[in-house]
């Protein structure tokens, strides 16, 4: 069986609250995506120029298929133009759940 890869990514954006909106939208397709056990957007209380997201997919298979399909493609481009450096991205595996 193939291991599930949990994702985190931390942005941070200019002019966030204008492009808060699309941030939304792509949490909400990337959802919808085959193999997407979950995906979440979350804004720092403190900074709201920083977001992250969380997210699992049931195998690398489908989150290669995930960034590399039309929508994850227009919305990367789009997002590129207003962080203020690349994300910090972190692959990870599961250690322990909410017990």
């Amino acid at each position: 069986m193939a291991k599930q890869l949990y994702l985190t990514a931390q942005f941070e954006l200019e002019d966030a609250d204008a492009f808060a909106s699309n941030f939304h939208d792509h949490a909400k397709a990337s959802r919808a995506k085959p193999g997407c056990l979950f995906f979440y957007l979350i804004r720092d209380r403190h900074n709201p120029a920083r977001f992250a997201t969380m997210e699992c997919w049931e195998d690398y298979s489908y989150f290669e298929q995930h960034v590399n399909d039309e929508e994850h493609n227009a919305f990367h481009a789009k997002i590129s133009q207003v962080w203020k450096r690349e994300p910090d991205v972190m692959e990870a595996d599961l250690l322990c759940g909410m017990e």
